[in-house]
């Protein structure tokens, strides 16, 4: 007798039943027991509780809501990422949904190149384990670290339930405000905890991933001023918000006082970038804007655009300095640009780049720090690679500083090179190097293809949001800035989101905005209709 198929209602309704006893019976205990920090995290359940009982097999949307979650909840006792967190919690429910057969574990489409290159990759990366072990004592090794490889196999089975998850049309209308909204929720608690340290303090208790939240690094570091300390943590607001504008408008659009709505958001989420002080997020707004326009099929808007552009550049370097000072954050952004720039601003862009250069050099030729470049030496540290570490923050402030410690040559010996190839390279060898690479490149071919087919239809905005960076990111990884920790889980999520757009696609095929959203017309008007293009800006 085959196991009987059950509603998902059914299963909400006992799950949520079930989890509400368990919970009242342990919160009864807790606080008779006065434990207040079990009283805490059962309190923090309940919205997990009422968000899996309203989404249902949705609930796979608490990944783009936490994806920039990267810190932790300090008064939780998991030693996971608020990102990690959100990306069990998925898994766990479409678990029970493959075992209760509310969802089917078979996908709406076979097998694809893109999961043949997925499944290599990761081949791949166990050999390199096998060769590399971390964190079991029965392999007799001393190498500890190995929490990306956790992260990757999370990747991995969230993408697993990308490629078998259902997307309705008003999630796919209002995807990009799951990640646009944290990064602004992000950000301005940031700006908070850098200003109030009072305010820093109290939110670097609950959260860990906020700079400036009153860490021992911050106690000691000078006054925060609006304009000339960094805010790095506005980074992914001004860039969510660059990507969510380019995708929904016309670039062009964006430049216009006919639209000043518009004009005004994408005012204010450049001005972010500039308060973080990234000129890695200032190119991807540029390519961003760019693509969106080549995407959208409007070439004719990008002289337009790039002469306003460079009327608006022309009149900032102008201005600096003979009439105005901009924020030595601003004009960290723009250093690489020719203007009278504060020397404070040209020596920390200068000072970036300078050491990134020495240190890939020292990495390349130093066999202490990439010990295999061949076949790689997997994740993780030796008890060398520590006491390197331990060495350099007790060498002095030679270099830059946490505590009196050289973070550069730390950021060295951990792998984090500022670049893509060369981390890919100490982690996985060359042989890695060249079957991950490929795999980039052929994401960003699918991610095109797809904004294409899109091109028209009510999914174009989602499919310009979710491709843009896919597209850009063999160029960012190898020539701006590259990580294969992050990244390789990155990728696996973003490739699962590929799958969830092209089944979405499959779905809608051939019904463009006009089709789906408006009545059938009388026979009269079809044929006018027809002849009438769907507008995309």
């Amino acid at each position: 007798m085959g196991t009987p198929n059950i509603t998902i209602n059914q299963l909400v309704s006992w799950v949520a039943l079930l989890g509400g006893l368990l919970v009242a019976a342990v919160l009864g205990s807790a606080v008779g027991s006065s434990d207040m920090r079990l009283v805490a995290v059962l309190i923090g359940l309940i919205p997990v509780v009422v968000l899996f009982v309203h989404l249902k097999t949705n609930i796979w949307v608490l990944i783009p809501i936490g994806w920039f979650f990267s810190g932790r909840l300090p008064w939780l006792p998991a030693p996971l990422t608020v990102r990690d967190m959100c990306m069990l919690v998925v898994v766990l429910f479409y678990v029970g949904f493959f075992a209760m057969r509310v969802v089917p574990w078979k996908r709406p489409r076979p097998r694809t190149l893109l999961d043949n290159l997925i499944l290599i990759n990761l081949a791949y990366l166990v050999v390199v384990y096998l060769r590399n072990p971390v964190g079991f004592l029965a392999f007799e090794t001393s190498m500890v670290g190995g929490r990306p490889y956790f992260e990757i196999l999370l990747a991995f089975a969230v993408y697993l339930v990308l490629c078998r998850a259902t997307l309705g049309d008003v999630t796919a209308r209002i995807f990009p405000f799951f990640m646009v909204i944290p990064t602004i929720l992000l950000g301005g608690l940031e700006v908070l905890a850098r200003l109030v340290p009072a305010a820093g303090q109290t939110i670097s208790s609950l959260y860990t991933g906020i700079a400036g939240g009153g860490g021992l690094s911050d106690v000691f570091s000078d006054e925060q001023r609006l304009g000339e300390t960094r805010f790095t943590g506005l980074q992914f607001t001004g860039i969510t918000g660059v990507l969510a504008l380019c995708a929904r408008y016309n670039p062009i659009t964006l430049m216009s006082p006919i639209h000043p709505l518009r004009t005004l958001l994408f005012a204010a989420s450049l001005t972010a970038i500039f308060l973080s002080g990234f000129r890695t997020a200032i190119l991807f707004a540029m390519v961003a804007f760019l693509l969106s326009a080549v995407l959208r099929r409007r070439m004719q808007d990008l002289w337009l655009a790039s002469a306003v552009t460079a009327l608006g550049l022309i009149a900032v370097i102008m201005l600096q300095g003979s009439v105005i000072q901009w924020p030595v954050t601003m004009q960290r952004t723009l250093s690489w640009l020719p203007g009278d720039w504060s020397d404070q601003a040209l020596q920390d862009a200068e000072g970036s780049s300078q050491w990134r250069f020495d240190m890939w050099k020292w990495a390349w030729e130093d066999t202490r720090i990439m010990r295999d470049k061949v076949w790689g030496q997997g994740f993780g540290f030796t008890l060398e690679d520590m006491n390197l570490i331990a060495n350099a923050l007790l060498a002095g402030k030679s270099g830059g500083a946490f505590l009196g410690g050289s973070y550069q040559e730390s950021f060295m010996i951990m792998g984090s090179f500022h670049s893509g190839p060369l981390s890919t390279i100490k982690v996985l060898g060359v042989v890695g190097f060249l079957l991950y690479y490929p795999l980039m490149c052929y994401m960003a071919v699918f991610a095109w293809r797809l904004c294409r087919r899109a091109h028209g239809t009510k999914a174009f905005t989602l499919a310009l949001f979710l491709g843009i960076p896919v597209i850009y990111e063999p160029f960012n990884f190898v020539f701006v800035f590259g990580a294969i920790d992050s990244n390789f889980p990155t990728l696996l999520v973003s490739a699962g989101f590929l799958n969830l757009l092209s089944n979405y696609l499959d779905r809608i095929e051939g019904k463009p905005v006009a089709a789906a959203l408006v009545k059938p017309l009388p026979a009269p008007l079809k044929s006018f209709a027809r002849s009438t293009p769907v507008q995309t800006s």
